[in-house]
């Protein structure tokens, strides 16, 4: 079965932000929806376009399954501060567990990034279709997805269609909790090791440092060691 591309519209900050403003003030997620409709409705006017995106906002921030229904709900809670940094990577947290798209996106840009290559719309293309496939959705999502990451404040704009990665400082101990359970969440290991959470391509955002202890307090983690190496891995109750 081919992967689904699914966010094929930006979202901004401002509609992130919108979306856990309207969830301090409503429980009814069928009404957070309604309310997202008709906040975006003051911005855009095309109907279609209304409905794509507050579905997208809905499944980053309102819609979960049984796999990541606990860090979602440990994000909404990190999401309800009021600062900005925290925010951000809860956004970005969210919105890398909902779309393999901007995952993948994140990745490659990551990469790029590590390796001191230029980061270009047109390279993203390449790096993508060779992993996606020639398709005419996929083109479509790349700038869509391109344009949230720069309506994040993740990425700045060099020139036309060439790019420089924006760091954040992070070091609120419950982003870095999230940061941890999501990067454990995405990857298809039993654990990850140390140096892994530290340096891994799809937190190419935020620049942050790992304490074993703040984990170990947040009882969401369990640790061993294999061969010497320390081995984080995300509780069953928390999978």
């Amino acid at each position: 079965m081919s992967k689904q591309v699914g966010m094929s519209r930006n979202i901004s900050l401002d509609y992130l932000n919108k979306t856990i403003e309207f969830m301090e003030i409503e429980d009814d997620f069928e009404k957070i929806r309604e309310n997202l409709r008709e906040y975006i409705g003051l911005y855009i006017d095309d109907n279609t376009n209304i409905r794509k995106t507050a579905n997208i906002l809905s499944n980053i921030w309102l819609e979960d399954d049984k796999e990541n229904r606990k860090i979602k709900d440990y994000a909404r809670e990190v999401a309800k501060s009021s600062n900005s940094n925290l925010r951000l990577v809860a956004h970005w947290c969210m919105i890398l567990i909902t779309y393999k798209v901007f995952e993948d996106i994140a990745s490659v840009i990551g990469k790029l990034e590590y390796m001191q290559i230029e980061i270009t719309s047109k390279l993203i293309r390449e790096k993508m279709t060779d992993m996606w496939g020639e398709r005419p959705t996929l083109i479509h999502a790349i700038p869509k997805n391109i344009r949230t990451m720069r309506d994040t404040s993740v990425l700045e704009t060099v020139k036309q269609g060439v790019y420089k990665v924006k760091k954040h400082r992070v070091d609120d101990e419950r982003a870095i909790i999230l940061i941890v359970a999501t990067l454990i969440h995405l990857k298809d290991k039993l654990y990850l090791s140390f140096d892994e959470l530290i340096d891994d391509s799809l937190m190419f955002p935020f620049d942050y440092s790992i304490d074993v202890g703040v984990l170990e307090e947040s009882n969401m983690f369990s640790f061993d060691r294999f061969g010497g190496e320390l081995a984080i891995s995300l509780k069953e109750n928390f999978k």
